[in-house]
């Protein structure tokens, strides 16, 4: 049994195609994530695989993207779209995963927090899987803009990330909106 309550039944709206343009995943897993060829990355919730297709192409080859969801649909959808081989599927809860500690310089949990009903888990959960000096992104809907997308009521604003962020060990904290309708955090282990 999972926390985690995203109806798959959904899972067409995460690849619209305006959505994809409007987030710039490469732009934002490049420059705002450092993410580079060779590295290790978890997709926390990986979904359909949105983020962690284009993640893995940014790592290459000699990368790797551990795409972490408890979905079987969702992994399916993944599996689906023949990704390449650096992309690793782990049917997992992405408040606890199987994963070893301290194996990624990347995580990355898209959209995910406001889906689960202890958020504070994932971000302790990318941190124990980070290395030192690692990097966690967390995109988010902003609670203040009235926006389609998940109620505003399980919305989490950008002080309460920040908190949370901090109470998880991570430092050198950045928020920023990324869109009109979403916000990004980034710390470092």
């Amino acid at each position: 049994m999972t926390n985690n309550h995203f109806d798959t039944g959904k899972s067409a709206r995460l690849d619209n195609p305006g959505r994809i343009a409007e987030l710039r995943i490469p732009e934002l897993i490049r420059e705002t994530g450092g993410v580079k060829a060779g590295m290790v990355c978890v997709d926390l919730g990986c979904g359909t695989g949105t983020f962690a297709l284009p993640m893995a192409e940014i790592v290459g080859t000699t990368g790797h993207v551990y795409a972490v969801d408890d979905s079987d649909a969702m992994l399916d959808i993944l599996k689906s779209r023949k990704p390449p081989k650096s992309v690793l599927p782990v049917k997992s809860d992405f408040t606890k995963t199987s994963l070893d500690d301290a194996i990624a310089e990347f995580c990355l949990a898209a959209f995910i927090l406001h889906e689960t009903k202890e958020p504070q888990k994932a971000l302790d959960e990318a941190y124990r899987l980070l290395k030192p000096g690692g990097r966690l992104l967390a995109m988010e809907w902003r609670a203040e803009y009235d926006s389609p997308g998940p109620p505003q009521k399980i919305r989490i604003s950008a002080e309460k990330i920040e908190a949370m962020f901090r109470w998880a060990g991570f430092k050198d904290f950045r928020c920023d909106n990324w869109t009109e309708k979403h916000y990004y955090s980034l710390g470092l282990k």
